[in-house]
């Protein structure tokens, strides 16, 4: 909203600040002989006693005044004051005829628009009411037991088109009511004569055909040069406050316009805040006139009565108070004085009267705007609180008490699976349902009602780690930003009081009111302002030989002539130049410049070593990926850096085999360190939280994510960008990262938490999916291994099993053989 109201200030002077600035050059005349001032004199009278005193005189000829241009004057008339002069009775005529010509508000061009948009908005109202209708049709198909109330639906639809036929006699007579109050302070109190005051003694259109003289005189170039400059200012304030004023006009009338499309947005309460944005709008411009004509008013009151600052007047008209000399026929002065050419802003008290009354002026003019703006934006809320109000009693009369919303689980932080024996602190809740309630409790206890604070790491893994605590935190912020969002009466209610007495709080500088206020704020301008702080905070990233060093116990020095040692064998270069295809000198210069770069920023080693060599980012990558497989397959080189640095082979091995050495972005967490503002008993706790969430917890089934292994695979891929994005040195790449832990982000800022804990708390999960990943694979390669072991044993059973019943199917045919040879014996 602050940036709205910055453009629209900017696109409203624009226009007049290229014009003074414009006009404000001086352009190089080619006068040879400077004429006389034609006014028929050859000092204004008044000033030659002034001169005579001051040891100077007025000559009437440019030849005797070059002869001593210091102390002579000689007036001329000058194109470049006379336009000034002229410019300043036009800028008069403009705010005198904008005050003294009313608008015709009821003109029939007005109501000729008018009549087409109701003629719209109609037939608007007719499709509305047919969706009504067929809502009700299918309410009462579907639920027969489900009374429908009929009559407030027609009651609506009845509001709605009398609001309609009357919106533009409604809109007219509070416009014409507030022109009522203008008038009464710029007429009938006499406002309007403060435009008076300025250039001559009476308003008259006579004064645009004068000419205007200047003295050439070189000590009054300096005042010639203010007061024109003083002029032009003022000239731009009367057509500043005149565009105000018809400006203020033009939007009402435009009001009127869409009055009656205001009917149709109040009923929908998806698109209810559009009609009370317009309503805002509408009395914004519409008490700014009467504000106006009262500030002109008092400062009509303040400028005859004397501005009530310590001003000394005694020196006006006399030598002593002859400080600034007058440069023009152009005379000017403060409300207090009568001008003349010795009273023309001549000395400092003056000077500073006709600076303040300026001022004055510019106050009036925008004062009133921001007071409105203020009105509307804090009114809004005590808006809202009537509505809700009104709304829970039509509520209670048409369908007896509103039951009351069931209370919220205490925001007690437990695992879903983790048991691990400690302290639970269980927070005490603060009933939060009434404004003295609300007022009464203090801000934290206001922040832990609605589960908004954290202290550590470990209460972002609780709330992450349990759904339901994670939906009503959700939940509150959707509420606290947007109160009409709430599904009942009553929590619109509470939640409008609470956002209320947040934002006051805030405007007390209360820091977590301000905290939350920021966070739920939907200026931009703020938004981005809070992710630049919180990217301040974030963690300095370790450097690849310093990963190395605390992996495998060498120094760092250590590590660099290892890596130098390696990258400069020419062998290995030509191996790896077979391999990739590249040439062996450019292979040499890459990994050249990589064992240089190996002590900046990981994440931008490859980033350096293609702009030094000129080769793509994807060619660099895929040289050191062969050169650490390569350097796997040479043992007998592994043994010579060994030997030559001092180290054991399997040294060597283990600094080879880190993957930040070739591809750093696939492990982002072993570029940072835990923070000291991190325990590392908070650290491995969050940890062994998320272990057991992704073993146990339950999957968030979605599009993407079938079964456990694809949840934890997604989300070590998701934290692995982020972390990649977070740790940049690019401005750009940490705010999108900020944007993509978006879910999480305003607890950080309203709990005041850091960079480096963000960084921490994704680093701890991100370790935690990949150990259990890790777990996963090895129990599939168990379980497979088992079930083929498992195969092959019931495979030899099921052979022995046939076999037997072979045999015994055999023996049974020869039993029958034997048995049948024996009767066949008997019979015979």
């Amino acid at each position: 909203m602050k940036i709205m109201k910055k453009k629209f200030f900017l696109i409203l002077f624009l226009p007049f600040l290229s014009f003074f600035f414009f006009t404000s050059i001086v352009k190089a005349q080619a006068i040879l002989e400077p004429r006389s001032c034609s006014l028929g004199y050859g000092c204004p009278e008044g000033l030659s006693e002034i001169y005579s005193q001051m040891g100077e005189k007025c000559v009437t000829s440019y030849e005797e005044f070059k002869k001593d241009p210091v102390n002579s004057h000689f007036w001329v008339d000058d194109e470049e004051i006379t336009t000034q002069g002229k410019a300043d009775e036009r800028a008069r005529q403009f705010i005198h005829w904008v005050l003294t010509h009313p608008s015709i508000d009821n003109h029939p061009s007005i109501f000729t628009i008018w009549s087409n948009v109701r003629n719209v908005a109609y037939f608007f109202a007719l499709i509305v009411a047919a969706i009504f209708g067929l809502g009700l049709i299918l309410n009462r198909r579907f639920n027969f037991s489900q009374k429908i109330e009929i009559w407030p639906q027609i009651f609506k639809l009845i509001g709605v088109l009398l609001f309609i036929t009357f919106s533009a006699s409604i809109v007219l007579t509070l416009i014409q009511l507030s022109d009522v109050l203008m008038k009464f302070f710029t007429e009938t109190l006499g406002g309007k004569d403060i435009f008076n005051i300025y250039f001559s003694k009476t308003f008259d259109e006579k004064n645009y055909q004068a000419i205007f003289c200047k003295d050439l005189n070189y000590k009054v170039q300096e005042s010639i040069k203010t007061e024109v400059f003083l002029l032009k200012l003022t000239n731009v304030t009367y057509y500043v406050l005149g565009i105000m004023i018809i400006l203020r006009k033009i939007i009402l009338w435009f009001l009127i316009f869409v009055s009656p499309f205001l009917a149709l947005l109040l009923p929908f309460i998806f698109i209810r805040n559009i009609g009370f944005i317009w309503i805002g709008v509408f009395f914004q411009w519409l008490f700014y006139g009467p504000l106006l004509g009262l500030f002109l008013y008092a400062l009509k009151v303040l400028w005859q009565n004397g501005i009530p600052f310590p001003f000394d007047f005694s020196r006006v008209g006399t030598i002593a108070g002859y400080i600034f000399p007058t440069g023009t026929t152009i005379l000017y002065g403060g409300p207090a004085q009568v001008l003349s050419v010795v009273n023309s802003a001549n000395y400092i008290d003056t000077y500073a009267e006709y600076i303040i009354s300026l001022i004055m002026l510019w106050a009036v003019i925008f004062f009133p705007w921001w007071l409105l703006r203020i009105f509307r934006d804090y009114c809004c809320d005590g808006i809202y609180a009537a509505r809700n109000i009104l709304m829970s009693i039509y509520d209670q009369l048409r369908g007896g008490p509103t039951p009351q919303p069931s209370p919220s689980p205490s925001p007690v932080f437990t695992s879903t699976a983790l048991k691990i024996p400690k302290e639970v602190e269980i927070p005490v809740r603060v009933k939060l349902e009434t404004i003295e309630e609300i007022k009464k409790a203090k801000t934290e206890e206001i922040s832990k009602s609605l589960n908004l604070h954290v202290s550590k790491l470990t209460d972002i893994a609780h709330i992450e780690t349990n759904k339901q605590i994670y939906h009503q935190i959700t939940q509150n912020l959707n509420y606290l930003k947007n109160p009409m969002n709430a599904q009942t009466p009553t929590e619109r209610q509470r939640y409008l009081h609470l956002r209320t007495e947040l934002t006051n709080r805030a405007i007390r500088q209360d820091q977590i009111a301000q905290r939350i206020v920021s966070t739920l704020s939907s200026s931009k301008f703020e938004q981005i302002s809070q992710k630049q702080q919180l990217v301040k905070t974030l963690p300095q990233v370790v450097p690849v030989t310093q990963v190395i060093s605390f992996k495998t116990k060498l120094s760092a020095p250590k590590i660099q002539a290892i890596t130098n040692n390696l990258t400069s064998n020419s062998n290995l270069h030509q191996i790896i130049s077979q391999k990739t295809n590249v040439s062996q000198n450019m292979v040499q210069k890459t990994l050249t410049a990589f064992a240089q770069n190996i002590s900046e920023h990981p994440l931008t080693i490859v980033q350096k070593v293609s702009e030094e060599t000129r080769l793509p980012k994807e060619q660099i990558k895929t040289i050191l990926k062969v050169f650490k497989e390569t350097i796997k397959e040479k043992p007998e080189l592994i043994e010579e850096v060994a030997k030559k640095e001092e180290v054991a082979k399997e040294k060597v091995q283990e600094v080879i085999e880190q993957p930040i050495i070739t591809e750093p972005e696939k492990a982002p967490e072993q570029i940072i360190s835990v923070p000291p503002t991190v325990s590392l008993e908070e650290y491995e706790e969050v940890k062994k939280m998320w272990m057991n969430q992704y073993e146990k917890g339950e999957v968030p089934v979605s599009e993407n994510i079938k079964s456990r292994q694809d949840w934890v695979d997604q989300d070590i891929v998701f934290i692995t960008n982020t972390l990649n994005k977070l740790l940049s040195p690019n401005e750009e790449l940490r705010q999108q990262g900020l944007d993509d832990v978006g879910y999480i982000l305003p607890i950080f800022l309203i709990n005041n938490l850091s960079g480096e804990q963000l960084i921490t708390y994704l680093r701890a999960k991100l370790e935690a999916a990949k150990q259990v990943k890790m777990m996963m694979e090895k129990e599939k390669e168990i379980t497979q291994k088992l079930k083929e072991k498992s195969d092959e044993e019931l495979v030899e059973v099921k052979a022995t099993k046939k076999e037997e019943k072979a045999k015994a199917m055999t023996m049974e045919e020869s039993l029958k053989e034997e048995d049948t040879q024996k009767l066949n014996s008997q019979e015979n």
